[in-house]
């Protein structure tokens, strides 16, 4: 996973919750450019902290690891698209013979 997505993903979270990065920030007792820089993925976020955020948030790490839903959506339909296009291929060269 890489940290832009771990950002996202707990920007997302909070968002939710409607807090903005200050107020957690506050609460967490880290400074708000410290808190921005986790959301935009800009800086490493030990296993401590990422414990801390989920504590905080009140939800399972796992909220923050894994991949979006339109990501993975996205790569889905993309590799359709892909096998569509293969398919298309198969059909008219086997038409050509």
């Amino acid at each position: 996973m890489d940290l832009a997505t771990l950002g996202r993903n707990i920007a997302r979270v909070r968002r939710h919750q409607n807090l903005t990065q200050e107020n957690v920030a506050f609460d967490l007792e880290i400074s708000k450019t410290a808190y921005s820089k986790i959301e935009r993925g800009e800086t490493n976020i030990s296993f401590l902290r990422l414990v801390q955020i989920a504590d905080y948030f009140h939800v399972d790490i796992s909220e923050f690891v894994k991949g979006s839903t339109s990501d993975i959506d996205l790569q889905e339909l993309a590799r359709n698209i892909a096998q569509i296009k293969s398919d298309i291929h198969s059909i008219k060269t086997a038409m050509e013979i």
